[in-house]
């Protein structure tokens, strides 16, 4: 009976674990022994209107392989791995501006606001983007590929400390 109750306090645990993860996404959290960097990844996405596309035709937007959930985890993942953190601290939001291709392909990249002293974050955060090389479903105008911009609001937090 005790295994029982145990397993059962167990099991609760465990599931409201898992109501906290599905309440924090968009949020992506990384530590080092110094900094605390936290980026938001806004959804939805802003989709810039295609100027072949009229109100009435039917439109449907690029689509990431797997979602834009699955989107963001992948850019977390690089900017996790090629953004220095130790030497950048970085507040506040930016926008990245992707071109996309009749055939999926990111053809341009671009991120705003272009900020005194960030021309080498800047560069590193579109390296860690390009390295993302999967396809996306392209937009569609009345069942036709057409190529679509997208733009991401991207809001970062660093926290340092000295030790």
């Amino acid at each position: 009976m005790k295994k029982i109750f145990f397993l059962m306090i167990f099991s609760t645990v465990f599931f409201s674990a898992q109501d906290l993860e599905d309440q924090q996404e968009g949020f992506f959290f990384s530590e080092t022994s110094k900094n605390f960097f936290r980026v938001d990844i806004k959804k939805p996405y802003d989709y810039y209107k295609v100027l072949s596309c009229s109100d009435n035709d039917p439109f449907i937007r690029a689509q990431f392989e797997g979602g834009d959930i699955a989107f963001n985890r992948e850019l977390f993942r690089y900017i996790s791995a090629y953004v220095d953190r130790e030497v950048y601290v970085v507040n506040g939001p930016f926008f990245l501006h992707i071109n996309i291709n009749k055939e999926g392909k990111m053809t341009k990249i671009d991120i705003t606001p272009k900020v005194a002293n960030s021309e080498m974050f800047l560069r590193d955060l579109k390296f860690a983007f390009k390295k993302i090389n999967r396809t996306w479903t392209p937009s569609k105008c009345n069942n036709v590929p057409v190529d679509s911009r997208i733009r991401i609001k991207m809001n970062f937090v660093t926290e340092s400390a000295d030790i």
